[in-house]
């Protein structure tokens, strides 16, 4: 019946089939139990013409994800998904895939609660978050970034706590893990919110001179926002403090704290915009040159400068439950310099249970208004 396989392969295979079997019982005794599917898509290219002296690297960044799931939904709250991650660097090689990973994750929806847990991507969970805190070359290059998230909200807040378990030791590699929390209240147009994280940077397995180090940062602010419908199609403002610490153990006999003033602006119409970002304080990222290159920190580099002032102009081509797109030219102003960044990122999204859009309206864009003449 099976002449490739082997009869310790076989009897392997047998011993599965008993659960499986199991399992296929009980989803069809439940007539709540229903397959769902879903992908994702995401393609990037990111041209960074960088002033060294800004402390930072000139490069090009492009790429693309795709990523199906597959699972069950158990019933209206519960849902279980696996897929793959499935990623290519354009240019990179000969290889049809550079990179690939595991998805697999339960996820729960009733309020008051939101929860994932396994391995999942989980750049629309912490969108909040600003550069500062994650890069936007990590959030574009890392898929799965979350191992569990958990969401407690109601009509005007919500509060995330999440813990990513990026580094597991071996005698290469550093134990690392990221536990953030993070929130806001809407009161009106009024709202304060706050991003944050502490990092646990640990070292190989084994004897080793390495040292263990800490890291984290926050950004609490207080801000404003107007709804659509005025003169302005979206209009965002806050101010706020950006502050880290950061401590190599058996080095450092105290931790180096670094704080800092930190705002942003955003203004659009017809999905033209202008996002603006000002910081001024001290050096964020104070170990960077002794572990950058081993990712200890997960934020911009530009906030290793004293001053950095950060221009988006975009332009949004689609903005619908399925489809985004936009263009970004971007202008850096730090150590006395002006560099600049062109990048353009789409993002498709398709699922059986209209999981991650399903509250998202279509958005007026420059597309949907020229298409009007």
């Amino acid at each position: 019946m099976f002449p490739h396989l082997t009869l310790f392969e076989i009897m392997k295979l047998l011993k599965i089939l008993p659960p499986l079997l199991l399992t296929a019982s009980l989803c069809a005794a439940q007539s709540s139990v229903r397959p769902e599917w879903g992908a994702a898509f995401f393609t990037f290219a990111d041209n960074r013409e960088y002033e060294p002296e800004q402390r930072q690297i000139p490069q090009s960044l492009l790429g693309s994800w795709l990523a199906p799931e597959a699972g069950l939904r158990l019933d209206s709250t519960h849902h279980l998904r696996a897929g793959l991650g499935l990623q290519r660097y354009f240019g990179s090689s000969d290889k049809v895939v550079d990179k690939m990973e595991y998805i697999a994750y339960y996820r729960y929806n009733s309020k008051p609660f939101e929860l994932y847990v396994g391995t999942f991507p989980a750049r629309h969970l912490l969108a909040d978050y600003p550069n500062a805190l994650f890069y936007d070359s990590i959030t574009n290059m890392r898929l799965n970034s979350a191992n569990i998230f958990w969401r407690i909200f109601g009509e005007r807040w919500h509060t995330d706590i999440w813990l990513d378990w990026s580094g597991h030791q071996t005698e290469t590699q550093r134990e690392a893990f990221l536990v953030g929390i993070a929130g806001k209240y809407q009161l009106n147009r009024a709202y304060a919110a706050v991003q944050s994280y502490m990092h646990h940077f640990a070292v190989v397995a084994g004897v080793t001179p390495q040292h263990i180090v800490d890291n984290g940062m926050i950004r609490p602010c207080l801000g404003m926002s107007l709804p659509a419908g005025g003169l302005l199609d979206s209009f965002n403002i806050n101010v706020g403090v950006l502050a880290s610490y950061s401590r190599e153990r058996s080095v450092d006999q105290q931790y180096r704290f670094s704080t800092g003033f930190f705002s942003e602006l955003m203004v659009e119409k017809f999905g033209i915009g202008l996002k603006n970002t000002f910081y001024s304080g001290e050096d964020q990222l104070p170990l960077y040159d002794r572990y950058g290159a081993e990712h200890l920190y997960w934020g911009d580099p530009f906030y290793r400068n004293t001053f950095y002032n950060r221009s988006d102009f975009y332009v949004v081509i689609f903005d619908t439950r399925l489809v985004q797109a936009r263009f970004t030219w971007s202008v850096h102003a730090a150590a006395g310099l002006l560099s600049n960044q062109q990048t353009f990122t789409l993002n498709i999204g398709v699922d059986s249970g209209e999981k991650a859009n399903a509250n998202r309206h279509n958005r007026r864009t420059i597309a949907q208004l020229l298409g009007r003449r």
